[in-house]
């Protein structure tokens, strides 16, 4: 009975004196034997973060390192989100050298013991979780589509599908969220003298015209019967390209709200419009697959129309874009491919495994900064002989990058995707000083 009780009273100790040092989750097995891992607090370093942990004992045969963006549960388990393992009880350290750039990060180590109830399975125990937060700018809006309003420091983050937007002030971090009632297409800014518009083509087939800086409605027009993609504006007049190849393009006057022309049985729906500068009724429009070049004159007609069929083309291309200003050309995600309007391939940017997500041309069309989704970076390109030019670092990976004023905006996300994945739920924000002519 004296011995039972010394038994007891040594594992009790045992119990209180792991508890009390451990300061972490304890397994006991059947056969008494106490098991804990106690994860340290992190070393941060300027790129990197160490951690190193202890163990209550050698019947621990491997761990897992495990990276959480945000809270971690006591017994999460994913191996998705093991960033390193090894298969030894003397390994206790691990540095993270692709720490992401986020706000908040949950670490937790799991180790495996054998379970003496199943020997044929392993069992995990779990460590304490050690949390990472910084300051970083945070956007939790599930995006598809960004527009840059430079003249009031805004960003309108666009849920085309549910039809939602947010607009978010970089410098002051206030955030006005308004629902359209509707799935949209690609929006885009209408810069006025007086009135700064955006419009907004939903797919009921209706254009609302909203003002830019407060979301009220100016105006509402019916385009078509099928969903409107995108619509654009030159002098009145309102280029709208559909969802359907029945009616791809729909010309109409905003003065009259009548229809001028329609292109119909081309192929040319589901497209991103873009007017090209300098040019009145000149434009490009783009999907995954399909380019078209579209020459109306100045009443709307259509003049010269030339299309490229995705199946004579093994060029990738996709609807971010960007037209080389004072020329007819355009430079396209996720390759930079450069085309031109005769919808010819021209040529492209080195880029070794590099895809882009964005691109900023200065004004005279001498220089292109190109976004990477698979890389902390971006690439600066001269684009009249298409040679490298530097590289500039960011803590993120770019999903789309803004310049205004000496500054790059970049919004990025915090790992790498490929380019084609173009919806994600959280955005962070970076500034870089910057100088681009």
């Amino acid at each position: 009975m004296i011995k039972k009780i010394l038994i007891v009273f040594v594992f009790f100790s045992s119990l209180v004196s792991c508890e009390k040092n451990c300061d972490c989750p304890l397994d006991i097995n059947s056969n008494g034997e106490i098991s804990c891992i106690k994860l340290e607090e992190p070393i941060i370093n300027e790129n990197s973060i160490e951690l190193n942990w202890t163990v209550s004992n050698d019947s621990i045969t491997s761990f897992n390192v495990v990276r959480v963006n945000g809270e971690i549960s006591s017994s999460y388990y994913s191996s998705s989100n093991t960033i390193a393992s090894y298969f030894d009880n003397e390994t206790l350290s691990f540095i993270d050298e692709e720490v992401p750039y986020t706000p908040f990060i949950s670490y937790q180590i799991q180790g495996l013991i054998p379970n003496p109830d199943n020997p044929y399975y392993s069992k995990i125990i779990y460590s304490n979780t050690i949390e990472y937060v910084r300051d970083i700018p945070l956007i939790e809006f599930k995006t598809d589509d960004i527009i840059f309003y430079q003249k009031k420091d805004q960003i309108f983050f666009i849920n085309r599908n549910e039809g939602l937007i947010k607009a978010y002030n970089y410098n002051t971090k206030a955030e006005t969220d308004f629902d359209f009632n509707s799935g949209v297409g690609f929006c885009t800014l209408n810069i006025g003298n007086q009135t700064d518009e955006l419009l907004v083509p939903r797919e009921d087939g209706w254009l609302f015209i909203y003002n830019a800086e407060n979301f009220e409605l100016i105006e509402q027009i019916k385009v078509s019967p099928f969903s409107v993609i995108s619509s654009v504006l030159k002098d009145e007049i309102i280029f709208n390209c559909t969802s359907t190849s029945d009616e791809p393009m729909v010309v109409i006057n905003r003065n009259t709200n009548e229809v001028i022309s329609k292109l119909t049985w081309c192929g040319d729906e589901s497209r991103r419009l873009e007017i090209i500068p300098n040019t009145n009724t000149e434009l490009f429009s783009v999907n995954s697959d399909e380019i078209s070049y579209y020459n109306y004159d100045s009443n709307g007609n259509l003049v010269t129309r030339k299309y490229k069929d995705p199946w004579d083309s093994e060029y990738a291309i996709s609807t971010r874009f960007e037209i080389i200003p004072n020329s007819k050309k355009f430079i396209c995600a996720p390759l930079g491919n450069i085309f031109d309007n005769s919808i010819s391939y021209l040529n492209g940017l080195p880029r070794g495994d590099l895809k882009f997500s964005d691109f900023i041309i200065n004004s005279d069309g001498s220089k292109v900064l190109a976004s990477c989704s698979n890389n902390k970076s971006i690439e600066v390109y001269n684009l009249n002989n298409l040679s490298h030019i530097e590289t500039i670092t960011t803590k993120g990976y770019p999903y789309r990058i803004f310049y205004n004023n000496g500054t790059l905006i970049v919004v990025s996300k915090s790992s790498a995707s490929d380019y084609y994945y173009s919806t994600t739920n959280e955005l962070i924000i970076e500034e870089i000083t910057y100088s681009f002519e």
